[in-house]
């Protein structure tokens, strides 16, 4: 049997190696403890150059496509592995779907793309983090394409600045290895029609994914045909509709940019209608405090109706939080604050009407809220389905 390997002291059974990184020599006992017969000393950068030797250099034998940027990872890989697999091949995506972490430790991540391998995969997309970047979990993989969605304001709380967030950024695309694709380089091109992507921000990712597919030598009218088939990913713009009179729409965004650009295109929709714009939104716990106000005034200046609520507080009082979003905003206008997120959401169901627009916007696709007392189930989108479902009702 082959030798096993964990940097998790948890994960360590009888006769397998404790891989002790930086900070974890906290762990060694309990390693020892669960039947580690040795320990091994690595960075992360280290790491991730064992992992790819120790699981056969998968990377070199798969096409790995990483995507980085503040707004529009997932969307675009998403995206792209939909692309991939209608055109016939066996592509495997990692991010925020489907990971704790939206870029893996590297341990973890090569041994994902050596099953992937070993199961007749051609291509790995994922998406790489800032944090990811910095603390070097994507040492060792060989990418064939390197893109970048863009940077705006994010993390602030872990690189301290916006030029330290932006430099991590490019220092990937500035790596050495594979075909490095800036926004500057897709900008102009033209997104066929009939495609079920709301928004001109998902307009901007569906570039980048051309721009990929056109790197992977994809002819143009495969490319074309292929647009309108593909879908968004869970709780990106994800409309849901339970028979109710007015549009609600779930989104991840949690950054001013993010938020921005849902609203915006939630606007759009409003207008045609002749409606009202309602958002329900937060700003998580220990992150950034910078973009608080800002995302504030920007959800009050484009919606009619702002409800503030709690969006994986973490340790941070909800009051605290709210406090700092509420000095970006305007206390003369319509604000209503709930903390308790599900009663936001009930809230402004039994508010909408006719032609309305409602957005819930933070948590997307996530089905865990975190609190200072634990992590609780929670999903927005179940939330709402069934305050959606008891309005109909009593309508009908």
């Amino acid at each position: 049997m082959k030798q096993r390997y964990h940097y998790d002291s948890r994960q360590i059974k009888p006769g397998d190696i404790y891989i002790c990184l930086p900070k974890g020599e906290a762990y060694i006992e309990e390693a020892k403890a669960n039947g580690a017969k040795e320990t091994l000393g690595m960075s992360r950068k280290e790491m991730g150059c064992f992992a790819h030797d120790f699981f056969g250099q998968p990377s070199e034998q798969l096409c790995v496509i990483g995507v980085t940027g503040t707004n529009g990872k997932t969307t675009i890989c998403h995206a792209l592995g939909q692309a991939l697999t209608l055109l016939g091949y066996k592509p495997f995506v990692l991010g925020t779907l489907n990971s704790n972490l939206t870029t893996p430790e590297s341990l973890d991540t090569h041994r994902m793309m050596a099953g992937h391998l070993k199961n007749g995969g051609t291509h790995f997309i994922m998406e790489v983090s800032s944090h990811g970047i910095s603390q070097e979990r994507i040492a060792g993989i060989d990418f064939s394409i390197k893109i970048l969605s863009n940077i705006t304001q994010d993390h602030l709380d872990y690189h301290k600045s916006f030029e330290a967030y932006k430099q991590t950024k490019l220092s990937f695309l500035n790596s050495a290895g594979g075909k490095a694709i800036h926004p500057r380089d897709y900008q102009q091109i033209a997104v066929p029609q009939g495609h079920q992507f709301k928004g001109n921000f998902n307009t901007s990712n569906l570039q980048a994914v051309i721009s990929v597919l056109r790197e992977l030598h994809v002819p143009e009218n495969k490319i074309n045909g292929m647009i309108g088939e593909l879908q968004p990913p869970p709780g990106r713009f994800e409309s849901v509709n339970e028979g109710q009179n007015f549009e609600v729409i779930v989104d991840y965004a949690h950054t001013p940019d993010g938020l921005e650009n849902v609203l915006n295109t939630a606007k759009v929709l409003a207008l045609e209608t002749e409606g009202k714009l309602y958002c329900v939104f937060g700003c998580g716990g220990d992150r950034d405090k910078e973009k608080r106000p800002k995302m504030g005034a920007i959800a009050q200046h484009l919606s009619d109706y702002v409800v503030l609520t709690q969006d994986n507080p973490r340790s941070e009082s909800e009051d605290d939080i709210i406090r700092d979003i509420l000095e970006g905003m305007d206390p003369g206008k319509d604000i209503f604050i709930e903390n308790d997120r599900k009663k936001a959401i009930e809230h402004v169901c039994s508010k909408a009407g006719k032609g309305d627009v409602f957005v819930i916007a933070g948590k997307g696709h996530e089905t865990q809220q975190i609190l200072k007392t634990g992590v609780i189930e929670f999903s927005d989108k179940d939330v709402v389905r069934k305050a959606l479902k008891v309005l109909c009702e009593n309508i009908h």
